[in-house]
């Protein structure tokens, strides 16, 4: 059964089943669901678990933003992009202004993010609390779909942590009276929790060979242990993260065949979609499940299935640009890189920069593979017809577009893509592996081969000295992993939170005044670096973001997290 989104009668349906869980009716009626016969109907089982799917990454509580605005635009809280109109899509720059006004308890993204997660759990744990009560589906169907609530709810709660930290654990569904003297959970107890619940999904779920063509999409094994190394991972539990890989890499007949796809740019396909690489997406189906987000991201652009964007709201900065190594393998900063930041500043790069990233001069295909030449330089353009996608306050801020996820496919005239947005993908396991062995000084030729040097030939990277053990630069082993997983997953909303687990963000984040977050070197007559926004992280209370004022007014056992 492929996931949709429920239609409004279904969600009638779900609360009011929902309601009546309260109080056990004396008859049991027959022309309406009720407590007693809603979870008999096989259908309305699916539909609430459906609910469960729908609601990861934020998107689940009204008023929030959608489960692809989130995930993109997570991007401009982090050092790799800047968002210039930011009021209806999450406020990223207001947050990393870092400013009291501008990101404080009471702003609507603060209240949203507790607030959908929490919706999220309460669906999980209504599902979980009532789907026994089904007589018809089955033992071993009913087992599996409770694992797939379980990996959902650990999921909403990891969230939860990597934002909050010691936050409310929650595992039944409460009454009013209850939510309001509920207590935070400190973290460790609840990553434990975490980490047992993805332990039970794997043992219940089977790997995704073994799921039918119609339930692609649904969490599979290999899912929940691929979450389980990440929830690690960002704990610092290195060893038991390095266990966890290896598990998914050495024993893919247990956990599930995954494998990198031969082209960058197919991972992300809207007809390559649960290809190899992929262990787990929100699944966007044709003329159902649709995000339209792009139209703010790339340039504008011809073709029968394409229309040109109004503004360019999501744009990658000059930072980012900066961080993609020399194809030998280098930092371009580095002595005998090449770099030429006023002539050739794209030529010898990663081509995961051309893959992720369009620059000026960037040669476009489009839908029917034409090719057209993007200018963005102010002044270069040949022609009129040329210049929309100079840099300025209608086209591009930074001086840069997106590449990455851009559909050709999408519906005539429209942004409306079908295509998935991807939570894990086998790239990140390779580059969790790396890391983990990295931290614990125990990365060598082997592990190398096994991680960086698969990534960087799937990239493109040809010559010996990038390919081999221990690469060709003065940047440390750490740096160059970190590196390595910037590179490789720009823009698939990981950035804000490993700059925050790697206790960097203070450097990478603060730009006062003078030194604003940067974009092309298009400024001044194309003699200096565009300045964009300024920013500031303060380690002293940023490392979490507040707990909601309308939160803390309704349960009084809440606490404030330090410094807000």
């Amino acid at each position: 059964m492929r996931l949709r989104y429920l239609n409004k009668t279904t969600i009638i349906i779900l609360v009011t089943a929902a309601l009546f869980g309260c109080k056990k009716l004396d008859v049991s009626r027959k022309d309406v669901y009720t407590d007693d016969n809603f979870w008999q109907v096989n259908a309305n089982a699916f539909n609430a678990l459906s609910t469960c799917y729908s609601q990861q990454i934020s998107g689940g509580y009204g008023g929030s933003s959608s489960a692809s605005q989130a995930y993109f635009y997570n991007e401009a809280l982090s050092d790799n992009a800047f968002c210039p109109l930011d009021v209806n899509v999450g406020t990223p720059t207001q947050i990393s202004s870092g400013s009291d006004a501008n990101f404080n308890p009471g702003i609507n993204r603060v209240k949203y993010e507790w607030a959908s997660y929490y919706t999220n759990i309460r669906s999980c744990n209504l599902f979980l609390e009532n789907v026994d009560k089904n007589t018809t589906l089955g033992t071993a169907l009913i087992t599996r779909m409770k694992a797939e609530a379980r990996y959902l709810r650990a999921h909403a709660y990891f969230r939860l942590t990597n934002f909050f930290g010691d936050v409310p654990l929650i595992t039944k569904v409460q009454t009013p009276e209850e939510a309001k003297v509920t207590p935070k959970t400190p973290k460790a107890e609840v990553v434990t929790f975490i980490l047992t619940e993805l332990d039970a999904a794997a043992a219940d779920l089977p790997k995704k060979e073994d799921f039918a063509a119609a339930d692609k999409g649904r969490i599979t094994k290999g899912a929940a242990k691929a979450m389980k190394a990440r929830v690690l991972l960002y704990n610092a539990r290195w060893a038991e993260c390095s266990a966890v890989c290896e598990d998914l890499m050495n024993n893919q007949s247990v956990n599930g065949n995954y494998s990198l796809q031969a082209s960058f740019p197919d991972i992300f396909s809207a007809t390559n979609k649960y290809n190899s690489e992929i262990i787990s997406d929100l699944g966007y189906q044709p003329k159902d499940r649709r995000w339209t987000d792009w139209a703010d991201f790339g340039p504008f652009y011809t073709g029968p299935n394409a229309t040109a964007a109004t503004n360019n709201n999501l744009v990658p900065t000059q930072d980012l640009v900066e961080s993609f190594l020399t194809l030998d393998g280098k930092n371009i900063f580095e002595a005998g890189s090449g770099y030429d930041v006023d002539n050739a500043p794209y030529a010898n790069r990663d081509p995961r920069l051309g893959y992720t990233v369009v620059y000026d001069k960037y040669v476009w295909v489009n839908n029917l593979g034409n090719s057209q030449i993007i200018y963005i330089k102010p002044g270069t353009a040949p022609d009129a017809s040329n210049k929309k996608n100079e840099a300025g306050p209608t086209a591009t801020t930074s001086g840069y577009y997106w590449r990455k996820y851009f559909d050709p496919t999408a519906d005539n005239g429209t942004f409306n893509y079908g295509e998935n947005i991807i939570i894990q993908r086998w790239a990140e396991v390779l580059l969790m592996e790396a890391e983990a062995k990295a931290m614990q000084g125990q990365m060598d030729a082997t592990v190398w081969d096994n991680t960086i040097k698969k990534l960087r030939e799937r990239a493109g990277f040809t010559k010996s000295v990038a390919l081999n053990y221990p690469g060709n630069t003065t940047m440390t082993m750490i740096d160059q992993v970190r590196n390595e997983r910037r590179s490789e997953l720009a823009f698939e909303s990981l950035r804000y939170d490993d700059i925050k687990r790697w206790k960097i963000a203070e450097t990478v984040l603060n730009h006062p005044p003078g030194n604003e977050v940067r974009g092309a070197k298009f400024a001044a007559g194309n003699t200096a670096f565009l300045k964009l926004v300024v920013r500031t992280f303060n380690p002293a209370k940023h490392y979490l973001w507040p707990i909601p004022t309308e939160s803390l007014q309704t349960d009084p056992n809440l606490t404030q997290n330090p410094g807000w």
